[in-house]
């Protein structure tokens, strides 16, 4: 329990969409006044993923008027939410006697195969009560969202080291040869591939691990990391149609993919090129960059404009 409060796994509820007030319902000679009903109005899913938000909406009438309204959330079959409202949090007066209630809960991060239920009570004025338990839901493997970096210039390399012409993913930008020989932030551990204008490879990305290019020496770098690329067929419109992490190592493990190794030369505007960082200093995490520009040449004004999305 406390693990899951910590965790900031808490189910938020909403307040009172609306209410209509009547008059007690005891007749003239004193009976019983009738008891509490509630419904559960609105239609759940039988799952919802981690982070998902879920709407709850309820019908009450009490002809004995609301008095107050408990709300408690139970995870396989633990109370994590034990909430009791008065009448006047809900925004109701003591004579109201129908009403609905919305509430509004989060499908807890870190819970995939667990279920969530609810239960909402409501207890009007004479201490009558009725509890609605039909809400419940499992809880499903969430979606891990990606990172997005656009309009990235990688230019061609100058010998003095002075060019963009590397780019990390953890940093989001493109890196000198000098900062990385600085041996600051960034160093040669956040590099992951860079770029070269060949005679016969014309626009090439190569990871450091493999970067051959006449003049430009970088086997001092303490880390070379040996980023993987796969030249894909996926459209403009797949392209953009990807939004999460899962949907970066489906494209990866596409049988229509060309297996490139490290290095992939050639490129051409409108080309998609998955890749796989690498797996022992960046986990093996999967990107893509799409081409998006090519200022052809081997001058230190030259570069490839390129679209990435990686992994968290």
């Amino acid at each position: 329990m406390k693990k899951f409060l910590n965790n900031g796994l808490l189910l938020a509820a909403a307040g009172m969409l609306f209410f209509t007030a009547c008059d007690p319902a005891a007749d003239e000679e004193g009976s019983l006044i009738n008891g509490p009903t509630i419904t559960l109005t609105s239609e759940l899913e039988l799952s919802y993923a981690e982070g998902e938000e879920v709407e709850l909406e309820y019908e009450w009438v009490a002809p004995g008027n609301l008095g107050q309204v408990k709300y408690e959330v139970f995870l396989d079959g633990d109370i994590v939410i034990d909430t009791t409202y008065t009448n006047f949090d809900l925004g109701f007066n003591n004579e109201d006697s129908v009403g609905n209630l919305s509430f509004t809960l989060t499908a807890p991060v870190g819970t995939a195969g667990s279920t969530v239920e609810i239960d909402v009570t409501i207890i009007d004025r004479e201490n009558q009560s009725a509890v609605n338990s039909e809400a419940s839901f499992e809880v499903t493997e969430g979606s891990t969202p990606l990172r997005s970096y656009t309009d990235i210039l990688v230019y061609a390399p100058a010998a003095d080291g002075t060019t963009n012409t590397w780019f990390s993913t953890n940093l989001g930008e493109t890196v000198t040869e000098d900062e990385v020989n600085a041996s600051a932030a960034p160093n040669s551990s956040d590099v992951d591939f860079g770029y070269y204008y060949g005679v016969t490879d014309e626009a090439t990305i190569a990871s450091p691990n493999a970067y051959n290019l006449d003049g430009i020496d970088i086997s001092d770098w303490t880390t070379r990391n040996a980023t993987e690329f796969r030249l894909t067929t996926i459209s403009s419109e797949e392209y953009l149609n990807i939004t999460t992490s899962e949907d970066l190592a489906a494209v990866w493990e596409r049988e229509d993919n060309i297996n490139e190794g490290q290095t992939i030369s050639n490129l051409a505007v409108g080309d998609v090129v998955a890749f796989q960082l690498d797996t022992n200093n960046k986990d093996g995490l999967y990107g893509l960059f799409r081409v998006a520009t090519i200022e052809a040449g081997d001058n230190s004004n030259d570069y490839i404009e390129i679209e990435v999305l990686v992994q968290e």
